[in-house]
């Protein structure tokens, strides 16, 4: 036994000097492990989020917010254009949806939000957005009636009247 560690001593020690140093599975070391990284594609564990990367997902949330409210906006006073095809005003609320799907695209390549926190919080702003327009109206009606017709202001505030704010008291 003493002649074999001798010899498997000695092959190794050649294989050291001619610059083919092979690890054993007993003796890891940096080389190997990172071979077996790259084969099990293992990641350093969970990093943390910097602040940049908060501030950038609540961009992204305001960015959402911002596209559809744009995209009414922008589908509203187009809207009061003459002389489109009539195709046009019959989009009706696809219309303003299609100008938020556009202002949203440009915005995620803007600001990189195409990432795994970054697109949820974009996706979720524009559905708050969305779906709560009508409490927005309801509490900022001067704002929404000079953005808007007065019409469309007081149909939506008259909606999200359950949604109003009141001071406490």
């Amino acid at each position: 036994m003493l002649d074999h560690q001798k010899t498997a001593f000695a092959e190794r020690l050649k294989r050291i000097e001619a610059g083919k140093q092979f690890e054993h599975a007993d003796l890891v070391g940096q080389s190997t492990q990172k071979k077996f990284n790259k084969i099990l594609k293992q990641r350093p564990k969970h990093q943390k989020r910097t602040f940049a990367d908060k501030m950038m997902v609540l961009l992204a949330f305001l960015s959402g917010i911002s596209a559809v409210l744009l995209g009414r906006v922008i589908y509203f006073n187009m809207s009061k254009l003459e002389g489109l095809p009539k195709a046009f005003y019959d989009l009706e609320q696809r219309g303003m949806l299609l100008f938020a799907l556009v202002l949203a695209g440009v915005l995620m390549v803007a600001f990189h939000l195409f990432t795994r926190q970054r697109f949820p919080a974009l996706i979720v702003g524009c559905l708050m957005m969305h779906y709560g327009e009508a409490a927005v109206a309801s509490n900022a009606q001067g704002i929404w009636a000079q953005l808007f017709s007065a019409d469309y202001a007081a149909a939506l505030a008259e909606e999200g009247k359950d949604y109003r704010l009141t001071p406490a008291g």
